[in-house]
């Protein structure tokens, strides 16, 4: 049952981040949703399946709708092992971990995007960037993030955890 709801989860992220906010958004302003849940199952999964579900939703998503293929892959990739840092600490549960790593990870995403869009011929003007979309979506994104992690925690894990729990009492 649990490997059904890990699908349709990553299946309603991957819909909701190409698809939904790309119409419904406001002035551009969206979370994403796919780093949200990486980052989400990095905390509570691990660094392995986290940046295996990141390089898997990435790729589909280069490959779908942008132009370079490799490049949002990595950046979540690197977004979930980031995640896992916290796998199995103590201050984990907290939800205070997994926003402000969320956080962090969009912030270096847009950066390290914008900085290939300057490689590749762009001109995006920085500071107008960074007030219009950036600092709007980071926002919404942790907020998302709280959210999700709440949700993911108490409808996906803790039954996880309360097995593990148990086998470590027998």
């Amino acid at each position: 049952m649990r490997k059904w709801l890990f699908a349709l989860v990553v299946l309603i992220a991957f819909y909701l981040d190409n698809v939904f906010f790309n119409v419904v958004n406001i002035l551009g302003v969206r979370p994403d949703m796919t780093l949200i849940i990486v980052v989400c199952f990095g905390v509570l999964l691990g660094p392995g399946p986290a940046a295996l579900t990141g390089l898997a939703m990435g790729l589909l998503a280069d490959v779908l709708f942008n132009k370079i293929v490799g490049l949002s892959a990595l950046v979540y990739m690197l977004s979930g092992m980031a995640g896992g840092i916290f796998y199995r600490k103590f201050f984990a549960d907290n939800l205070i971990i997994p926003t402000a790593t969320a956080m962090a990870c969009f912030f270096i995403k847009e950066h390290f995007l914008l900085v290939m869009t300057r490689i590749f011929g762009g001109r995006p003007a920085y500071f107008m960037t960074l007030a219009s979309y950036i600092l709007p979506s980071l926002l919404l994104t942790g907020g998302v993030c709280i959210l999700v992690n709440l949700f993911l925690r108490h409808n996906l894990f803790r039954p996880l955890w309360r097995k593990e729990a148990i086998k470590l009492e027998e």
